[in-house]
């Protein structure tokens, strides 16, 4: 490439949109990683910032479950593996043409336009899109929906800065312009290209950014409504001031039934007494006692690591129940289901596990007194 300032400023923004990328990947495998709770020591500060306000402290929510494992929603039930799927098929996919690109450099062939790049001319960029789409369905967290969007539109640019380039370097790249679409075959793309753009430097920067603020718009309402679904699927049993979440499949009797053990229960009572406030709400989680998820406050045995097995798969004549105080933030608490859409934090209270064949509280324990993520904005569904 002969022009420096087009070469830096298609490799800053490569790098920009890159480290971009990079964010919205990392809290999910660091989540994952034997280091989680040391690197969320770092990151976490930067979550809570965005809890002081209102209008920013939605963003930490999650829009589909991590904690529950099953749903009455098939989509729902295995979003994360569908986004697996997808993150891994789309990391494949840059791979393959990452071959393309520096094989074709290696041999000094030009600008390529075999393989995949004959029917769309980046393919590369349209990999990662559809790998952070699978990213977003793994960890779909409001803010990485947002990165998701920003990501997108940055590939846009740096898809546009390589073609203003090629074209001014290889003959025939032109021609290959018209021939080719950018993201998609030419047949599917060329219906977009007969909506009206705007001219001038100006009003096309204006369309833009009002094409990115609408593109926005209708992802968090689309995530919205996504939510409200993923909360309405989860197994519930609502209380006055109560939201009882079952991690895995679980009957309206069986949630009765271990509800009313843990409540007859004297000690169980008293404690739970002392944090009866009119502005608490609680979220208070059900789950066989041999399951242990570093993100709900409970009590995890020294040697034992935290894991999201499906809850069918333990034993399902010893429950436990976490019983934890919603935090909102700087929203007001809510009712119902909306204790769950609403809440960006839990503070553990109290845990009780249960002998369901006995009929009987088995054991009682206090909260951690150092949980995994403490104070952190950790998923609370």
């Amino acid at each position: 490439m002969n022009d420096p300032d087009s070469r830096f400023a298609t490799r800053s923004a490569f790098w920009a949109s890159a480290a971009f990328y990079g964010l919205i990947v990392f809290e999910f495998f660091y989540m994952f990683s034997p280091f989680a709770v040391y690197l969320y020591g770092v990151y976490g500060p930067g979550l809570n910032l965005l809890t002081l306000s209102d209008s920013t402290s939605w963003l930490l929510g999650f829009f589909m479950p991590h904690i529950a494992r099953e749903t009455t929603s098939f989509f729902i039930t295995w979003h994360e593996e569908a986004g697996m799927v997808l993150f891994a098929g789309g990391l494949a996919a840059f791979l393959i043409g990452a071959v393309q690109i520096y094989w074709s450099k290696l041999k000094r062939r030009g600008a390529v336009s075999g393989g995949i790049y004959r029917h769309i001319r980046h393919p590369q960029y349209l990999a990662l899109m559809i790998s952070g789409f699978g990213m977003v369905l793994i960890w779909p967290r409001y803010l990485v929906l947002f990165g998701f969007t920003t990501v997108c539109f940055a590939h846009y640019f740096l898809a546009r800065l390589e073609e203003k380039i090629c074209a001014k370097e290889f003959p025939g790249y032109a021609s290959y312009l018209q021939q080719t679409g950018m993201f998609l075959p030419h047949r599917f793309e060329r219906l977009f290209n007969k909506i009206p753009a705007p001219s001038g430097r100006y009003a096309k920067m204006t369309g833009v950014a009002a094409l990115y603020a609408v593109l926005l718009f209708f992802s968090f309402i689309t995530a919205g409504m996504v939510h409200s679904h993923s909360v309405n699927s989860v197994y519930t049993w609502l209380t006055p001031g109560e939201v009882y979440l079952s991690v895995g499949r679980l009957e309206p009797a069986a949630f009765e039934e271990l509800i009313q053990t843990a409540r007859a229960d004297s000690s169980v009572s008293a404690r739970l007494q002392g944090h009866q406030h009119p502005a608490n709400r609680f979220i208070n989680y059900v789950m066989p006692t041999d399951l242990y998820i570093s993100e709900v406050p409970m009590y995890i045995p020294e040697g034992q690591t935290p894991s999201h097995r499906s809850p069918h798969r333990e034993d399902q004549t010893r429950y436990k129940i976490i019983f934890s105080i919603a935090d909102f933030g700087p929203r007001e608490p809510s009712d119902g289901l909306h204790i769950v859409r609403r809440a960006i934090q839990k503070t553990p209270v109290l845990e009780v596990w249960i002998d369901r064949i006995a009929g009987r509280v088995e054991k009682i324990l206090d909260p951690q007194t150092d949980p995994f993520y403490e104070g952190m904005p950790v998923p609370v569904f």
